[in-house]
């Protein structure tokens, strides 16, 4: 029996050719950038990809779930800043924040993708934000035993609303979010202790 080529697109059944399989994903990036979230479809990620639409199918169950896999690696926190001013470390997550939350520049790519899947996308949307917090709180944290912010803080509180502004704008507003924005919830935060609390303390 002669030799079968190389297969030039993914074997049948669950297995998953590693090269398509970054194709789709590659192909779900792309589509996103250009058309925003709502105008990729299945038939678009498996035409760009190469590869057969029922491929696709038998390896995500819809969009979301694609391309939900496809900006994963976009979506992790990363450290806690530290400057060593606690504003401006404030200043430098809140970016971070934003830009996970428009990643490609389209607030409804994460959201939509995540919430689409039904609850267990509402629960790794929740996680997400849970992610991106423990920094902030970590941040927080460090300015007050630096003394760049008073004690007694609602220190979670803080971090929560910050997220429920970004959340609001981006997604349920579409709104832009500005650096003067960001700059505004900074200044929010109390002084410091003590007399260097009068003259200083602010971002920007």
């Amino acid at each position: 029996m002669a030799d079968h080529p190389a297969a030039s697109r993914p074997r049948r059944g669950p297995r998953r050719d590693p090269e398509a399989h970054e194709a789709v994903l590659t192909a779900a990036r792309e589509l996103v950038a250009e058309l925003g979230y709502k105008g990729v479809t299945m038939d678009r990620i498996a035409s760009r990809a190469g590869v057969a639409r029922m491929t696709v199918y038998r390896w995500w169950p819809n969009k979301a779930a694609v391309i939900t896999e496809a900006v994963a690696d976009r979506l992790a926190p990363g450290p806690a800043p530290d400057t060593g001013d606690v504003r401006e470390d404030a200043l430098l997550w809140l970016r971070g924040l934003v830009r996970t939350l428009t990643l490609l520049g389209d607030p409804s790519v994460v959201t939509g993708a995540l919430t689409e899947r039904g609850e267990p996308g509402r629960a790794e949307l929740r996680d997400l934000l849970k992610a991106h917090a423990e920094p902030a709180g970590k941040l927080m944290r460090n300015g007050v035993a630096r003394g760049g912010l008073p004690d007694g803080l609602p220190l979670d509180a803080i971090v929560d609303s910050w997220i429920g502004y970004v959340v609001y704008r981006t997604v349920f507003l579409g709104q832009e979010i500005t650096e003067a924005d960001l700059l505004g919830l900074v200044r929010l935060l109390p002084p410091p202790p003590g007399p260097a609390g009068a003259s200083g303390g602010e971002a920007g």
